[in-house]
């Protein structure tokens, strides 16, 4: 039924003569180029031959082993050492990787249990590719190859009334020249048959706003900065170019990827991982690596020997893979940077730009997130060569789909308001807590199992990553009523089930704050965001009231009537009228100078 399990029945033979005579099938095939063919070969003789070559064959026996028949059956499969690949479908040792799933499993068995379930909706289509050999299936594969983006039909007959209609229905603010017009459905990318099917199977029925625009960009090869809401849908928007990128390089060589994804924390790595298995489902060659700290080197090193064409990765750990000389970046041709301001800030800039320097300077550079502060915008576009400037609403804005509630809360009284909160049962968990240290997040723990009663679990960096992944699962499983958190769950991360944030402790600045309440707003659903404030947070205080009253929230009379807030706005005013809020730059170097030189001559 399966194709595996014709392979396997092939292979069965050739195994079982080894075994009962390994030399003779060594022999034969040395023998057949210097003596007579062997049906006019007597056997005596043949085994004559094989004694006297007997001790001149020792060599090529033990090169011979090396190159071991793929296991057929799960029995025969070892059970993994610490730190190597484990089969997806049994836990033996996952020796091989599925050429259709890009798993690991440990025989042909269990790769035909895998697609199995994978692939169910694909029926004779996941095989038929194995099958067909002849000049029609070639001819598919070279069309795949060679595919360029061009615009649809239907697109091209819109009239620019109609294109600029479009994009200020859905908020679509670009920057750049020569724009691709938005796509409005998948249908108009001509994807292959076999992602066609992935994107429906995943359930992307229909492109976000994001998507309708950076596809046709990406796919062209442009470079883009991308900024949209929190669970628009941008790990799709990139994700697709960066896998047509790859199905286009025919030959893949060991430790040599084509495309490169950098995002700043092992869980989002993980999930764009996830993600990017589901859509190359059965297309041929198309392997991915994830290189993260916190989970053992080994068995990641042992990917990279495969034909890999996708590396999605923390930069701490690539560094370290790359100071090893066990991967090659002079093959890139896309590199994709997540959460784009995080990953260009102190902390990871320095890695980001140590990593590119190794990457060849033709290539496309993808860089999204949801808060690209002006900063890291013109540090952005050096990275980047005619970059296209995508924007989905407001530019650093929250979540339209988040209702914020900020209350005013002393330090001493959060717990108990937490737990008034807790208490009221207007929540349907599970709720996500973000609190700012790692022993906060223990200690709040403790607490709310203690006093509520909750099956609450605390994540952050000094848990292990094998803990981590387990929490992350669990809470998308929906096995915890609490999750109390520092910000590695406020980044990227598709927390579906959630529909209750609380900042239990507020983020040190404003774009920390967009992220960790978005967590409550994914893929176009209603969520909810309470956060507590107090004077300890006094230098927010205007930023959130200029965040928040425009969506018509009621702010605490507290902070509406703080000094430190008129002083904020006082000082903003200030600014604003002197035009010292203006950044510096090369354009506008000379125009500052000058009204400096006469606010002096004025004095």
């Amino acid at each position: 039924m399966f194709m595996p399990r014709s392979l396997k029945l092939k292979r069965a033979p050739e195994s079982q003569q080894q075994q009962q005579n390994p030399k003779r099938s060594k022999a034969t095939s040395e023998d057949t180029v210097s003596t007579s063919p062997p049906d006019t070969c007597p056997s005596d003789e043949t085994v004559h031959i094989e004694k006297e070559e007997e001790p001149h064959q020792i060599e090529t026996e033990e090169a011979d082993e090396e190159e071991e028949p793929v296991k057929s059956f799960k029995k025969n499969q070892r059970w993994p050492e610490p730190g190597e690949p484990v089969c997806v479908m049994c836990g033996r040792y996952g020796e091989y990787i599925c050429d259709k799933t890009d798993n690991d499993v440990c025989s042909l068995e269990c790769k035909a249990s895998h697609l199995a379930k994978m692939c169910l909706d694909f029926g004779e289509k996941v095989f038929s590719i194995d099958l067909q050999e002849g000049p029609e299936s070639s001819s598919a594969a070279d069309t795949e190859l060679s595919y360029s983006y061009k615009e649809d039909v239907f697109i091209s007959e819109l009239t620019e009334e109609q294109v600029e209609r479009v994009k200020t229905e859905l908020a679509i603010v670009t920057a750049g020249t020569e724009v691709c017009r938005p796509i409005i459905e998948f249908e108009h990318c001509n994807f292959p048959t076999a992602l066609r099917l992935n994107l429906k199977k995943a359930g992307y029925e229909a492109p976000t706003p994001i998507q309708m625009q950076m596809l046709p960009v990406g796919l062209n090869g442009r470079d883009v900065i991308a900024s949209a809401d929190t669970g628009s849908g941008k790990t799709v928007a990139f994700l697709l170019p960066v896998v047509m990128h790859s199905l286009q390089s025919r030959t893949a060589s060991p430790s040599c990827p084509t495309c490169l994804i950098l995002t700043p924390t092992r869980e989002l790595a993980i999930q764009i991982e996830k993600q990017t298995k589901e859509l190359v489902m059965s297309l041929p060659n198309m392997r991915t690596a994830l290189l993260v700290g916190g989970m053992p080197l080994p068995p990641q090193l042992h990917r990279l020997k495969q034909n890999i064409k996708i590396v999605i990765a923390t930069p701490g750990r690539l560094l370290e893979i790359l100071k090893q000389k066990a991967v090659r970046l002079d093959n890139i041709r896309a590199v994709v940077v997540d959460e784009a301001d995080t990953m260009l800030k102190m902390g990871f800039q320095q890695q980001v730009l140590e990593i590119l320097e190794q990457v060849p300077e033709e290539h496309q550079t993808l860089l999204t997130s949801a808060t690209i502060p002006k900063g890291t915008e013109q540090l952005a576009a050096r990275l980047t060569r005619e970059p296209v400037s995508i924007t989905i609403g407001q530019k650093n804005q929250p979540c339209s789909n988040v209702r914020q509630i900020v209350l005013w809360v002393e330090e001493p009284s959060k717990k108990k308001k937490l737990f008034e909160i807790f208490d009221l049962k207007l929540y349907q968990p599970p709720v996500v807590v973000f609190v700012d240290c790692k022993l906060g997040a223990d200690l709040l723990c403790e607490a709310v199992q203690k006093v509520m009663g909750l099956n609450t679990v605390a994540i952050h960096s000094d848990k292990m990553q094998w803990e981590r992944n387990k929490i992350v699962k669990g809470l998308l499983e929906g096995q915890f009523e609490v999750v109390v958190s520092t910000g590695i769950l406020g980044r990227g991360l598709d927390l579906v089930n959630v529909k209750l944030v609380v900042n239990f402790d507020m983020p040190a600045n404003m774009d920390e704050y967009v992220h960790q309440i978005g967590r409550a707003g994914r893929l176009g659903h209603r969520g909810t965001a309470i956060t507590f404030m107090n004077n300890n947070n006094k230098w927010l205080f205007l930023d959130i009231v200029n965040r928040v009253k425009p969506t018509g929230s009621i702010l605490p009379p507290q902070l509406l009537n703080s000094p430190h807030l008129h002083e904020q706005q006082r000082r903003a005013t200030q600014r604003s009228s002197r035009g010292e809020d203006v950044l510096v730059s090369k354009s506008n170097l000379i125009d500052i100078i000058r009204k400096h030189d006469k606010r002096s001559a004025k004095k």
